[in-house]
């Protein structure tokens, strides 16, 4: 039986994995466990989204997202010192400097741990002041409510990001399937426990938000606990390595990063606060579940690249650029076969919405286009934007950002005001504001790999 899950019609399984680069096969293995973990994680998403909606109702439903969404926007806090670490981690390791990868992870933890504990004292004494129903236009008899929910979200999305450290060390490692499993244990416990919420309670976002908050925080603590006293227990954090001048070097990477998260957040979380300002709190609802809808596609796209972005820090670093054309080829390929995949999923979407979520919650076939033109387009920045993350030449990134953060909002308001698409204007302008993404990032791989970088190209 064994023998027969791995031999399929003369295809070995045991045998693809095993050949080719130490690099490739490590991404192989990530692969194929990835794609097990977050097939999970995908049903689960699926069935927490018709639980969450039943639980609150459609309305709450959306306050709930858009208050995650504003929430989110606080992650910029890190300065991008997740991703910076996660590059010097991984140079470090290369090199086999312990003494460096230990310092710089302890410094990482040390400044996060005092950026978010001032950002938590300074959020809880202005949250009082803040009128969250007047700022996502609804009924003002949830003011006491929602002032206990966004500080419930507050402290613990700030939790998590320090907690959360540890992936970026996983990611650092090449191992990316044991980060999708944290995040996959997340989802089920919180499955679980939104099920019980809902045969012992009635729909409490309160409740919802100490759930949330509670399990996000406590699964990577303990997965920290693990794995520093194992597999990491040479880089394990402490303050005597805790060295702010090496800040400087986790800030040069860090900095641009947290550049490229601010347009992110701008490009997506803002879409749901500028729905419930232009079009009410419900309509935040069918919005996201069209997003969702195409997470099957986005996951299994990013399960297959994610590796890539430290494979490529370790490959460039030992000039094999044979091998990064090799993979960005194949890439290529899969973008293709994501292309075709979609085509059916709009198709069908009708159908499909009607199965997962009932039929009281319209969801047009613009939005549905719309959004898998964002998934398409997003999904292709992955393919050169991870090899461009992971060397560091971060600078075109930059001016783009920057170009993005400018034009989006805008872009949004006026869309939504003057056509007549509804919710679908605001992820029609996210696709526009991707377009010098998808002509430079291209552009600047080419150049890189051919040696014909110069200027800002090369930074």
């Amino acid at each position: 039986m064994v023998e027969l899950i791995y031999k399929i019609k003369g295809f070995n399984l045991k045998t693809y994995i095993s050949v080719g680069h130490t690099r490739s096969v490590k991404a192989k293995k990530n692969i194929l466990a990835s794609i097990f973990i977050k097939g999970i994680s995908i049903l689960t998403s699926f069935l927490v989204v018709p639980l969450t909606i039943n639980y609150l109702n459609p309305i709450n439903y959306g306050i709930w997202l858009t208050l995650y969404s504003i929430i989110s926007w606080f992650g910029l806090l890190d300065i991008g010192l997740g991703n910076g670490l996660r590059n010097k981690f991984a140079e470090s390791i290369a090199k086999g400097d312990k003494n460096s990868a230990r310092m710089y992870l302890s410094t990482a933890y040390a400044m996060l741990g005092i950026i978010m504990g001032s950002a938590c004292i300074l959020f809880f004494i202005i949250n009082h002041y803040l009128n969250w129903p007047s700022i996502l236009n609804v009924n003002q008899k949830n003011a006491l409510e929602l002032g206990k929910v966004t500080t419930i979200i507050f402290g613990s999305f700030c939790l998590q990001l320090v907690v959360k450290l540890i992936s970026a060390v996983l990611l650092a490692d090449q191992k990316t399937a044991v980060t999708g499993a944290l995040n996959t244990i997340c989802s089920l416990l919180s499955l679980v426990v939104i099920y019980i919420l809902t045969k012992t309670t009635s729909g409490s976002l309160v409740y919802l938000a100490i759930t949330v908050g509670v399990i996000n925080i406590v699964v990577p603590l303990i997965a920290s606990f693990i794995f520093y006293k194992t597999y990491y227990k040479d880089y394990i954090p402490s303050f005597k390595y805790v060295n702010f001048k090496s800040a400087k070097n986790l800030m040069n990477v860090g900095l641009m990063f947290f550049l490229f998260q601010s347009t992110a957040i701008i490009v997506v979380a803002t879409d749901n606060i500028i729905i419930s300002r232009m079009f009410g709190a419900a309509e935040v609802t069918p919005y996201n579940i069209a997003f969702k809808y195409f997470t099957p596609i986005t996951l299994l796209f990013t399960i297959i690249s994610a590796p890539l972005w430290s494979a490529y820090t370790e490959s460039y670093a030992q000039k094999d650029i044979d091998w990064i054309k090799r993979i960005t080829t194949k890439m290529l390929g899969i973008w293709l076969l994501m292309f075709v995949a979609v085509i059916p999923m709009i198709i069908f979407s009708s159908f499909a919405y009607g199965l997962w979520v009932g039929k009281e919650i319209n969801i047009s076939t613009g939005l549905t286009i719309w959004m898998a033109l964002y998934v398409l387009l997003s999904s292709w920045n992955q393919i050169f934007g991870n090899f461009i993350n992971g060397i560091g030449k971060l600078r075109v990134g930059f001016y783009i950002s920057i170009f993005t953060a400018i034009i989006n909002i805008p872009l949004c308001i006026f869309l939504a005001r003057y056509t007549n698409w509804g919710v679908s204007a605001i992820i029609a302008a996210s696709c526009i504001s991707l377009l010098p993404d998808i002509i430079l990032m291209p552009i600047q791989y080419l150049k890189i790999i051919n040696h014909k970088a110069t200027g800002i190209w090369n930074k």
